[in-house]
């Protein structure tokens, strides 16, 4: 029910609305754009605005705000890489609506992806950015080397490039890149041994690599938010090269290969 702040014993008060309701985030660039269903019972003056709020620990919601007529909101000027939720509120003339129901919980990224090539050696890193069409374009930092048949993997904030071919040899070289500098990659560890045709997948957490030349089980992952060397996770059930790697938040599939 919306809130009453006022009237005269025998008489309705004078109500805020009650709560917007359906509250649906979508996650951008340090942004979210919160869209919610006004409600029904505006009170006793028609609704004058919303504010939508962000919270990134579920309680205290002052991570960011904005207001706004109608759906959707736009809160700026979030973290990338930190997950939060939202909350609407609904105003008239006579107050402020009791809080929406929190939001599912989104995490605001940088909407691109970048790779070099596959089977011609190159260190040069490109982008593409999923919010438009066109060309791919230079992300504007390289590999520390020229190399081929290295594995990828990412995170809202990093993209991580392991092992490969370089110079002759396999390499157990892993490094990464910030989404949001755009400078040279940096030093993340090793591989347990030098290998390139890794499978790779990732959730927002870990990275995983695995099998590769010579056809090998080794499974082994990475903390993405931090550095180092690689910790065993397991074994594929067939030593293999040429892997696909496919993941959720909660699963991680390797398929297919040569053995």
């Amino acid at each position: 029910m919306a809130r009453r702040n006022g009237g005269f014993i025998g008489t309705d008060g004078l109500d805020a609305p009650d709560p917007p309701t359906a509250i649906t985030p979508t996650a951008g660039n340090t942004q979210v754009s919160v869209a919610f269903t006004a409600p029904t019972d505006a009170g006793t003056s028609a609704i004058t605005g919303f504010v939508a709020q962000v919270s990134t620990d579920g309680t205290d919601y002052s991570a960011g705000s904005n207001t706004g007529t109608s759906s959707p909101i736009v809160v700026s000027s979030l973290t990338n890489g930190t997950a939060a939720t939202a909350k609407v509120w609904a105003i008239n003339a006579y107050g402020t609506s009791s809080p929406s129901d929190a939001s599912a919980s989104f995490t605001p990224a940088l909407s691109i992806a970048i790779f070099n090539g596959y089977d011609g050696s190159t260190e040069t890193m490109e982008q593409i950015d999923f919010s438009t069409r066109g060309n791919s374009t230079s992300f504007g930092g390289d590999l520390s080397q020229a190399k081929i048949h290295n594995s990828f993997w990412g995170s809202a904030t990093r993209a991580v490039s392991a092992g490969g071919y370089a110079g002759g040899n396999n390499i157990d070289t892993v490094e990464y890149f910030t989404f949001a500098s755009a400078s040279n990659a940096a030093d993340f560890g090793n591989l347990s041994d030098a290998r390139r045709f890794t499978g790779a997948l990732a959730n927002n957490t870990r990275g995983i690599v695995g099998g590769g030349f010579t056809a090998q089980n080794t499974i082994e992952y990475f903390t993405t938010a931090s550095t180092g060397n690689a910790t065993d996770f397991g074994d594929l059930t067939v030593a293999r090269y040429y892997a696909s790697g496919v993941s959720s938040p909660t699963r991680g599939l390797f398929m297919g290969g040569d053995d």
